[in-house]
């Protein structure tokens, strides 16, 4: 069997356990009056958790002290080529976790390494923030930037690595930003398909969480000939992968049609689609200026290139606003993200950056079906463990009152032995641990997966008339209340009443569990009382 290249990592005893226990390629040596000390067997869990443990053996003081020689010290001061390698490890680690985010946190003389798997950020590794350094920069310097030197938190810093990655990965997006206490460093795992432990087979929209009726009304928009459909939610929402499959789902069913993408830079492999990068600059130093022309710039000129469909990666100022909006009323079909709460909000959204970039009345454009087809709102919620997962009958105790109250509101009739709540952990949810104490310290015991919440609207030109003339907050009423409309809320329910979704988690993800019938019951109450 090969050798788990966590075990290689150079990893440090945290400082106040130096004189108990030292660790060396994969053994935790432990002083036998230390065996059972909390913070020992802490150390030890994290280490177990992150697969760098290959045993642990009790020994005396003088042997661990004779263990940190000046020898062994020099040796853990890795080479420049080791250090790509330990970081490398990091990210082989991360693709078999199938992590989306890997955080490196310098905190004084000490970094922390995070793992974001399942939407879940834990603890895997701490080391000594001068060793630490050595590795992200000896990764910085193999990133695609040109000329790239040492790194430091001298100033704000996106960068992407695209060479000698583990198999899966497409690239690696980096970002990094000083912080009071030292600096965070984000590496943002870009996969060729989606890093979830719930996707083993082929992978459509609805696979990826949207109902069979969500999946038709986005085919619907698909189909439109022109007009712009936006995709909205927080960053780690799953709009670039939604993004994705929807315009794969496009070229397999019209092949001929050209489908361009703009990018800064392209995320993800889209199959049958050309994807053009926004080449900014030379350096990686953020340049908001220079990245806002240089995008505004390629989205006009693809427009000069015959597009059927062009998908713009994110509409996140006025200058890119703009060219998009003009794409749209000019006869294509364009599909981009913004950064909003709701699917409503997203227009609010674009309205404010299009009066940023100029445009003094911008809804009269907006409000005409042939400008905007389409509007899609989207969380990711952990999945329960299917393996695990225990009855909110049995368990009533594992959720908030308050939660509790909200679910028996938003479903009057509902039946506890059907929902669902996290289990303990198992040997499917949680692999590394070795005993349940190591299972309940982990953050993503009795989680698998996770899955898409959605609110999807196919405006009529009813409802942008609406939005035209009392505004967005009366459009969504008219929308929930006439045309059947269901929020993040509802979706999230299914999933809870289906067995599927934990009720708290679900709320930690998604906020309260208010439907859309409740919105508007509530909506009508307080007209009535008005009047």
């Amino acid at each position: 069997m090969a050798a788990n290249p966590m075990q290689t990592l150079p990893i440090s005893v945290p400082a106040d356990l130096a004189a108990k226990c030292h660790f060396d390629e994969g053994v935790l040596y432990v002083a036998s009056d230390s065996v059972l000390d909390p913070k020992i067997i802490d150390f030890e869990m994290r280490l177990q958790r992150m697969g760098a443990l290959r045993r642990k053996e009790q020994t005396s003081l003088a042997d661990i002290n004779a263990r940190k020689t000046p020898k062994a010290a020099a040796e853990s001061r890795i080479a420049a080529g080791q250090e790509l390698r330990t970081a490398l490890a990091f990210l082989d680690q991360g693709v078999k976790m199938k992590a989306s985010d890997i955080h490196f946190m310098f905190r004084g003389p000490v970094m922390e390494v995070k793992f974001r798997v399942d939407g879940f950020l834990d603890q895997y590794a701490e080391m000594p923030s001068e060793e630490g350094m050595r590795i992200i920069s000896a990764l910085y310097v193999s990133s695609d930037v040109k000329n790239a030197g040492s790194f430091s938190f001298n100033a704000p810093i996106a960068a992407r690595v695209s060479k000698g990655l583990p198999d899966n990965l497409y690239a690696v997006r980096f970002a990094s930003m000083k912080s009071d206490a030292g600096g965070v460093v984000v590496l943002r795992l870009l996969y060729n398909a989606v890093a979830s432990r719930s996707y083993d087979n082929k992978i459509d929209l609805v696979t990826l969480g949207f109902s069979e009726e969500q999946a038709r009304l986005l085919w619907d928009m698909a189909a439109a000939p022109n007009g712009l459909i936006v995709i909205d939610g927080p960053t780690g929402s799953g709009k670039s992968t939604t993004l994705k499959y929807a315009l794969q789902w496009v070229h397999e069913h019209y092949p001929q049609f050209n489908i361009l993408t703009v990018e800064d830079p392209p995320e993800y492999p889209i199959v049958g689609a050309q994807q053009i990068p926004v080449l900014v600059q030379d350096s990686d130093v953020e340049d908001l200026s220079a990245r806002s022309r240089a995008y505004g710039n390629v989205i006009n000129t693809t427009l000069r290139l015959d597009p059927d469909i062009l998908m713009v990666g994110e509409i996140r100022d006025g200058v890119s606003a703009i060219s998009a909006l003009r794409a749209a009323i000019t006869g294509h079909r364009l599909w981009t993200t913004v950064h909003a709460n709701d699917a409503w909000e997203a227009v609010n959204r674009i309205i404010d950056l299009l009066r940023e970039a100029g445009m003094v009345d911008p809804m009269p454009v907006l409000a005409n079906t042939q400008n905007l087809t389409g509007l899609i709102a989207q969380r990711l919620v952990p999945l329960l463990c299917p393996n695990c997962k225990r009855p909110l009958s049995e368990h009533p105790d594992a959720i908030e009152q308050q939660t509790l109250e909200e679910l028996m509101a938003a479903v009057p009739n509902l039946d506890p032995h059907r929902v669902f709540v996290r289990g303990p952990g198992c040997k499917h949810c949680v692999p590394m641990a070795d005993t349940a104490e190591q299972m309940r310290a982990d953050s993503r015991r009795g989680i698998l997966g996770r899955t898409v919440v959605a609110e999807i609207v196919r405006p009529d030109q009813t409802l942008l008339d609406i939005a035209r003339s009392k505004g967005i907050p009366d459009a969504r009423r008219f929308w929930l209340k006439h045309r059947n409309g269901k929020v993040i809320a509802d979706n999230a329910i299914e999933k809870i009443v289906g067995g599927l979704v934990d009720p708290q988690v679900a709320r930690d993800f998604v906020g309260p569990l208010i439907t859309a019938a409740q919105i508007v019951a509530g909506s009508d109450s307080e007209l009535s009382g008005g009047v």
